[in-house]
């Protein structure tokens, strides 16, 4: 099986490494970046399945990279985490279809129960 491409964008250098350690671990083939403009032009660029990246982040934060990543390539999932979103944040993710919304530290189990479902999904 052909391991799906994810990206994975925060601006926490460590929080990147460490998803995608454990991503790897389980079939995912991880893209790094460091915000949410480079998320953007990953998925613009290459194929890539599904989006996990933090929602305050500086240059563009993931609901503004979010609503791009809508624009430009609707299939692909976009998983949010934030450690305190503000409302408003949370109610525009939900607004530009959000696949899931997780809290951050992220819980690596939930995050590979979400993944398992959108691999089931299709």
């Amino acid at each position: 099986m052909k391991a799906e491409r994810i990206v994975v964008a925060d601006d926490d250098e460590a929080m990147v490494e460490t998803l995608c350690d454990v991503l790897e671990l389980h079939g995912w083939a991880p893209v790094r970046a460091s915000n949410g403009q480079e998320a953007v032009d990953l998925v613009t660029g290459e194929g890539i399945d599904v989006v996990l990246m933090d929602i305050r982040m500086p240059t563009m934060n993931g609901v503004d990279a979010l609503r791009v990543i809508r624009e430009r390539r609707p299939r692909t999932h976009v998983v949010l985490f934030t450690a305190s979103a503000a409302q408003d944040l949370l109610a525009r993710a939900e607004s530009y279809g959000v696949t899931r919304v997780l809290k951050k530290p992220v819980d690596a189990m939930e995050l590979l129960s979400v993944l398992d479902g959108l691999r089931k999904a299709g």
